[in-house]
Order: C-alpha cells, then structure tokens, then sequence
C-alpha cells in the first residue's frame, strides 16, 4: 500500500476538478465515498496496536517478574534442599536409636521368657516332685515340695518385671508418635516440595524463563513493529480518500450524506473533524490532471488492500495474544512453584520449632530405656536366684532322701551292735542269777537280813534306750524309704555332679 507525499499536497481548483472528474468517469463519486469511509473504518484498527503495545509492555513487566520469581524460587528451593538432608540425617539418628533400643527389647523380652521358662520348668519340677509320705505325719495329704515354699515372692517379681515391660512398652509407643509425628512433617515437606498439578519443575521453569519469555518478547515487538507500520499504510490511504474527496467537485456534501444514511447492520463512521471547507481548498490550490490521474491509481490500488492488511493486523495481535497467554502462563506456573516453595519454607519453619521436640523424645526414650533394662536386669538376677534356690532345694531333697538312707544304714548298725551285746548281757545276767542264787543258799541263813539290804537283791535287769528318750525328748528315728526312690535321688545327684564338671 503506497502513499505519494505528493498527492496530499496537490492543489486543484474547483474547475480543474470538475473537468478532471468528467475524465476519471472510471471511479465515480461514490466509490471515492465508499473508498473514505472503509478507509476511515479501517482506522479502528488503532485499538490493536494500542492492545500490541500493552502486550508487549506486559510481556516486558513478565520478563522482570519471571527473572525474579525464579532467582527467589531457586534460593528457596536450594536452602530447603540443604535443611531436607539434615533433617533426613537426623530422622536417620532417631532411627538408630530407634532400632537399637527395638534390638536391646527384643533380646531383653527372650531372656526373660528363657529365665521364665528355666524357672517355671524348676518350679513344675518341684511340683511333681511329691514328699515322701515316710517324713510326713500319716493322717496328711500328700504335699509336693512346692507346698513348702512360698510362692508369692516369684509372682511379686513377675509383676515388678510385667510392670517393667509395660512401662517400657508406653515410652515406646510415645517415641513411635513422635516418629510417625516427625514422618508426617517430612512427607507434607516433600509435597509442598513438589510442583503443582499441572506445573512442570522448577529446572523446567528456569529453562523456559531464560528462552521461552525472551524469544517471545523479541517476536511480539516484531509483531508490534509491523502492526504500527501497517497502522501507518492506513493512515496515509486515510489521508489520500481525503485529499482526493477535497478535490472532487460535491465530494464534501456526498461524503456527508453516505455518512447519515448507511444501510442497516452497517458499522457508523464519524466524519466530524475531517472534512475542512472548501476555502482550505481554494488556499491548497487544484491539482493537476496528471497528479490527480496518479492519486487516483494509487488510491483504487490501496483500497483493495484495506480490508487484507486490517485482517494482517488482526492476525497480527492473534499470534500475539496467543504468545502473551503463553508467557502469562509461565509466569503463573513460576509464581505458583514460588507461592508452593513459599509454602514448603513455612513448613519446614514448623518442623524446626518442632525438631527439639523430637530430639527430646528420642533422648527421653533412650535414657528410660536404659534405665528400665538396668531395673529388668536386676530383677532377672533376682528370678534366677529363686531359681537356683528352687534348684538347690530339689537337690537339697535327694540330699535328704540320701542322708536318710545313710542314718538308717547306720541305725540299723547300731541295732545289730545293740542286739548282740544284749545276748552277751543276758548271758552275764543269767551266769550272774546262777551265782546269786548259789550264794544265797549257801550263805543266807547265816547272814541278817539287815546287814546290807541288797544280799537278797536279783541281777540288774539292762537296756539300751536312745539318748533323747532318757532325757525326755521324743526320739525321731529315720523313715524307711523304699530302695527305688534312694536310687533315683542317687542318679539325679551324681547328673548335677556331672553337669557342674
């Protein structure tokens, strides 16, 4: 589209135009009307331009925003990273104490239940073991070696140490909140982390900053070159309508009248303020013919074009509302990731006012732990202490059995010593009779009787009873126990000797 300076100060006088009109008979009146008004129309146009220029001064107030949302978002994102590793090292040292103090559990609970089992297999040893009805009165019921042995003090150290496990139990259950409390920060620390649904990741985003915005701008400022340059085409095609309508004889009036009378449906064009009187004409002078003959072709050459470039503007500002959405969309994306690190920052603020708490649970834990499992340890010394007592008891009881066996071998001894010196006694003791009974005849008439009292006395009679029966005390002497149950107390006492070697 061309636009000779030359034409727009042409001049003609009213004479002149009337004759060069009857010559151009080609392009009547009413074209040259037709051609202003879509001309002055087509200067609507403006408002893309004025949109193109926005476009671009937002695009540029983007590049700016974009460039700092991604410098702030990166620092952000760079310093939470770094406190994830250390919060992960310490969430990695809770762990540890964690898992140590679950081993030392664990180990602490099978030792208990192996002391517990040793025991309860003593205890349902001493259970079965049934006292030999020899030591026991004859109108009693049959008692085991359990029935003399008090078992309270074992069920006191089973509640002392049940009370002990379920203390230790509760710390465990208050460390694994404070765990699963401090899991929960960390995975809400990862989500906030994450980029938003539809958001791609901030490497992407600092990418696409650095190319996407940049290559964007430097294309809509082309668009918007073009725009203002085709504005400028229309603006000088305007110019021309209006010089060639000043240079036609009633092109004034006619303009006016197209003007107020367009057809239904067809958009209104103001030509207030545009047509000047015709004594700017007459000061401007006429034209000549072959000035007004070019004007003429440049004009009817331009006016098939309005409508093409209005649409090249259209499609102008198209692509480029279409790359400033794009550009608006990034900025959206970053701001989102920023406003989401933003987020993540205030959650790990949370997490660290948070973090002595759990430092404290995990410290709290392990110093009740170990103080718990010195206190389990000294009670399962005391659970084995009963057991060997239970034990020592057991075989204190063959002992029993063996030493009863032993004083009955040997009072048996002493009732053989006892029953032959009897027989030699009674021999002594007769011979003794024999003898008294001779003197007596021999010598007892002769003798008074209260000489001395026992002349006519018979031999002593002698006995042998137990030192305690003399004394008045009740003389105990030892059961008899069938030889099967001394043996079997001889075999458990000599396997214990052999398990001690």
């Amino acid at each position: 589209m061309s636009s000779p300076a030359s034409h727009s100060h042409a001049s003609a006088s009213p004479g002149a135009s009337q004759s060069v009109s009857g010559i151009h008979g080609d392009i009547p009146l009413e074209t040259l009307v037709s051609h202003l008004l879509a001309s002055k129309r087509s200067l609507s146009s403006i408002s893309t331009v004025w949109r193109a220029n926005e476009i671009v001064t937002s695009a540029r107030s983007a590049l700016e925003q974009s460039v700092i949302l991604s410098a702030r978002t990166r620092f952000l994102r760079l310093g939470i990273s770094e406190q994830v590793k250390i919060l992960r090292k310490v969430r990695g040292g809770i762990e540890n104490v964690y898992k140590e103090g679950q081993r030392d559990f664990k180990s602490v609970i099978r030792t208990l239940d192996n002391a517990n089992s040793r025991l309860e297999s003593t205890m349902d040893v001493l259970r079965s073991t049934m006292v030999e009805a020899a030591f026991r009165p004859a109108d009693e019921q049959p008692r085991s070696l359990l029935d003399f042995v008090d078992e309270q003090g074992v069920e006191t150290m089973r509640d002392a140490l049940k009370e002990s496990i379920r203390e230790s139990k509760e710390a465990q259950t208050e460390f694994d909140s404070s765990i699963l409390s401090f899991d929960t920060d960390l995975r809400a620390l990862k989500t906030a982390m994450t980029s938003p649904p539809g958001v791609s990741s901030s490497q992407s985003q600092a990418s696409l900053t650095s190319t996407l915005i940049p290559d964007n701008l430097q294309a809509l400022e082309t668009h918007a070159q073009d725009m203002a340059s085709l504005l400028d085409n229309l603006v000088s095609h305007f110019d021309l309508c209006v010089n060639a309508i000043r240079h036609t004889e009633g092109g004034f009036a006619a303009v006016r009248k197209a003007a107020s009378s367009l057809p239904p449906g067809v958009e209104p064009v103001s030509v207030s303020g545009v047509m000047e009187t015709s004594q700017t004409l007459n000061e401007e002078g006429p034209l000549s013919d072959e000035e007004r003959r070019e004007m003429l072709g440049v004009l009817e050459n331009d006016a098939a074009q309005v409508e093409d470039v209005v649409a090249e503007l259209r499609e102008h500002l198209s692509e480029m509302e279409t790359k400033h959405e794009a550009i608006l969309g990034h900025v959206s994306d970053l701001t989102a990731t920023y406003n989401s690190t933003v987020s993540a920052f205030n959650v790990l603020e949370q997490i660290s006012a948070r973090l002595p708490g759990y430092l404290m649970a995990s410290s709290n834990f392990q110093m009740h732990w170990e103080e718990t499992k010195l206190q389990i340890q000294e009670q399962l010394e005391e659970l084995e202490s009963m057991r060997v007592f239970y034990e020592n008891y057991h075989a204190s009881y063959d002992a029993l059995i063996m030493e009863v066996y032993r004083r009955k071998q040997s009072e048996e001894k002493v009732k053989s010593i006892m029953k032959k010196a009897i027989e030699q006694i009674e021999k002594v003791v007769e011979a003794d009779m024999r003898e008294r009974e001779a003197f007596q005849g021999d010598v007892g008439d002769f003798l008074p009787g209260d000489l001395w009292s026992g002349v006519a006395v018979g031999a002593p009679r002698w006995e042998f009873v137990p030192v305690g029966s003399r004394e008045g005390k009740e003389s105990i002497e030892a059961p008899e126990l069938e030889r099967s149950v001394v043996e079997a107390a001889a075999r458990r006492d000599r396997e214990r000797q052999r398990l001690q070697r």
